[in-house]
């Protein structure tokens, strides 16, 4: 495999300003802090290609097999199709070249392209130009849940459901008097290790269905380091005595770009399920988002995929569409 995501992390600036001229994709997803780390963990056995399209664009893709061995070509997200791989203010002309590449590349049957708004019109502008390759459809994508932080923390707190608000009142009250501490942990190479320790005691850990999995680790510690460093990373950890981090029962951790804060992981230890832990760091981070003393102006909050839970939380979802194209 060629070294291009070396490169194009060199290129993250431009990626990022690609990335914003671009009409209503997920500005978060689609940037190098989240298409990076996950390619390393879920697609590293695939070649990506990038077609530079100079300042019109470009488009990101892997080959993949589905189970009939067939080739695919998609993102280099692999796992859930939040980013778009065609970035950049003239997705027409991006999609003219890829067209003409993809007509002289054989090792395809199907191309899946994710990311794409649901107002369906940057998708039908790609779409238009691809017609060439055979039969173009659309369907439907990823759905993600988001709060409206641009007014603040008591606006965004009067619109939860009154039993939502009861609920963490009280569970606030009992973590209190369980002597329950939500800190700000040191945002360096020791958060991960200090995340896992957290996520190996827990229902998701015990099921792998979290950070605890080859893939997912590899996933999540290139992104917090990425984000460390560049100091976009927001993290709590729950702990029942500040000082001991073996008494942590709680982490929330997540990344802002611009305005947008963008949920990453939340867990709690098995043992402290009675002190709803979840909900409490949930509610501290909205907190410290919209707390005046942040120089951060987070107005967005993404919750991420959409999820029962995540529902009283949020006040509106954005969908996604995907782009499907089966060669003739």
């Amino acid at each position: 495999m060629t070294d291009l995501l070396g490169e194009l992390d060199a290129r993250s600036d431009e990626w990022e300003a690609l990335v914003d001229a671009s009409a209503g994709i997920d500005p978060w997803c689609s940037g190098p802090d989240w298409v990076i780390p996950v390619h390393r963990g879920f697609g590293n056995e695939t070649d990506p290609t990038l077609l530079d399209c100079g300042p019109a664009g470009w488009a990101m893709l892997a080959r993949y097999e589905d189970e009939e061995s067939n080739g695919l070509l998609s993102g280099l997200e692999p796992m859930w199709g939040f980013a778009c791989p065609i970035i950049g203010p003239e997705p027409a002309v991006v999609a003219q070249h890829l067209c003409r590449y993809l007509k002289g590349r054989a090792d395809w049957d199907r191309v899946i392209l994710p990311g794409f708004p649901r107002d369906a019109e940057l998708a039908r502008t790609v779409g238009m130009q691809l017609i060439g390759l055979g039969r173009v459809g659309l369907a439907e994508g990823i759905v993600r849940q988001q709060a409206d932080l641009s007014e603040g923390f008591e606006t965004w707190w009067e619109r939860r459901p009154a039993k939502l608000r009861r609920n963490l009142r009280n569970a606030r009250r009992r973590g209190e008097e369980a002597g329950l501490h939500i800190i700000e942990p040191a945002l360096d190479d020791t958060l991960f290790h200090r995340v896992l320790a957290i996520e190996h005691r827990s229902w998701k850990g015990k099921e792998e269905s979290g950070i605890t999995s080859p893939e997912m680790s590899i996933f999540y510690e290139a992104m917090l380091g990425r984000l460390a460093t560049a100091g976009r990373l927001r993290a709590h950890v729950a702990t029942l005595d500040p000082g001991d981090p073996t008494a942590d029962v709680g982490f929330i951790i997540g990344g802002v770009r611009g305005e947008r804060y963008r949920g990453l992981q939340l867990s709690y230890t098995d043992e402290a399920a009675a002190l709803s832990v979840s909900h409490l760091l949930q509610l501290h981070q909205i907190e410290a988002l919209t707390s005046a003393e942040r120089d951060d102006e987070v107005m967005l909050y993404d919750l991420g995929m959409d999820m029962d839970y995540k529902r009283r939380w949020a006040d509106e979802d954005d969908a996604t569409l995907i782009l499907v194209i089966d060669r003739t």
